[in-house]
């Protein structure tokens, strides 16, 4: 029987060529040129790879600018008269709600008509045209023709051997129209088109601003009839609209004479499955073309890519932009837009830009487009990334 001195040299010795094999092993598989495991080694414990990252300056195409002819209704003043950008034009649409109560004004013969306006601030004499418009008009609608009034619409004026030339006066703020129109106004709805007042003095840069029917000394119709009773219709709506005086040969964004913007961005030059981490799109500014004071823009995905349907007017905003006089360039920002247009949860409809708060004050600004030399044309600025890799 052997002494447990003896046993316990023999359990150090059998310790000792253990830990010797194992260090062998270990010093063998430190050396191997085998290739790595598909389970991954160190931090790599999935055995996955990053995607590449692109860094992308992608151009614009189809950028035009649409007009919409929308006038601003719902300011408290008219105005008639020319600046340098725009002819400024009053429309009226004369109103017959008090036929409701009163009808048998329908019966009665009509003496006298006057178109009452509010010109007692005036400090000038604005020469001007009344027009018939050949529709009638409600405050929201769009308006056209205007450019293209003939003589043939112009309404006489009855007091004065019937010129067609009549003045914007301090002195006077009653307008004679002839009998035979308002009659046939007060007897037949369907004859009630719109009237609109022009500037008619081209070659001077004035404006001339009356109170609205917003305002508290609006206009109205006041008619005398044969049987010594007389009314005040008032005008039901107006507004006034902006003819540009000229079209600029870069993209413009205006109001007043509302105008958009609209472009397509070459997206299929991105991978459909990429991660956009960042994107924005940037204009340069045409110099001294900004006007108004709310000259916020808003950058929008359109509900349609047809400029003439009103689904054109709606759509998914994306961001919006406050320039300034000094601001050379603008920038949106369009990285969520861009991701969810490749992902098709958005529209691939293009995008447009409009001032915000349209139809409400005379404004506009030149954008440089994809025609413009290659330092100012627009440019979309994106960094993507393709997806990670999983072996």
């Amino acid at each position: 029987m052997s002494s447990p001195r003896r046993r316990y040299f023999r359990a150090r010795s059998a310790g000792f060529v253990a830990l010797l094999a194992a260090l062998v092993w270990l010093a063998i598989l430190s050396c191997s040129s085998d290739p790595t495991s598909t389970l991954g080694h160190d931090s790599d414990l999935l055995g996955t790879g990053p995607g590449t990252v692109y860094q992308d300056t992608i151009g614009i195409f189809g950028d035009t600018t649409y007009a919409m002819h929308t006038p601003i209704a719902t300011a408290t003043d008219l105005q008639a008269g020319n600046d340098s950008l725009y002819q400024h034009i009053m429309v009226l649409q004369p109103g017959f709600a008090k036929l409701s109560t009163n009808p048998g004004d329908t019966l009665r013969t009509v003496q006298t008509a006057n178109l009452h306006l509010s010109t007692g601030k005036l400090t000038e004499v604005f020469p001007v045209r009344f027009y018939e418009l050949g529709y009638s008009y409600t405050e929201g609608d769009t308006i056209v023709g205007l450019d293209t009034l003939t003589t043939d619409a112009a309404i006489p004026d009855p007091a004065h051997g019937g010129t067609i030339e009549r003045n914007l006066d301090v002195t006077d703020q009653a307008y004679p129209i002839p009998t035979a129109l308002a009659q046939t106004w007060i007897r037949d709805h369907t004859t009630r088109r719109a009237i609109a007042i022009v500037y008619t003095d081209a070659a001077n840069y004035r404006v001339a601003s009356i109170p609205s029917s917003e305002a508290t000394d609006h206009p109205y119709l006041q008619v005398f009839f044969t049987d010594g009773n007389q009314r005040a219709y008032d005008i039901r709506d107006d507004a006034t609209a902006y003819l540009p005086n000229f079209t600029p040969s870069h993209l413009v964004v205006s109001d007043g004479y509302p105008r958009r913007v609209y472009l397509r961005i070459h997206l299929d030059r991105l991978a459909k499955d990429s991660a956009v981490h960042t994107a924005r799109i940037r204009f340069h500014i045409v110099p001294g073309t900004l006007r108004g004071k709310e000259t916020t823009l808003i950058l929008y995905i359109p509900d349609s890519t047809n400029p003439y349907s009103p689904k054109f007017k709606t759509g998914q905003r994306i961001i919006e932009k406050t320039l300034v006089d000094t601001d050379q360039t603008v920038e949106f920002p369009m990285t969520n837009a861009i991701f969810l247009v490749l992902q098709k949860k958005l529209k691939n409809n293009g995008f447009a830009i409009r001032f915000k708060d349209e139809n409400t004050e005379l404004r506009q600004v030149e954008l440089y487009g994809s025609s413009a030399p290659d330092s100012l044309r627009p440019q979309v600025f994106v960094t993507s990334s393709t997806p990670a890799v999983f072996p």
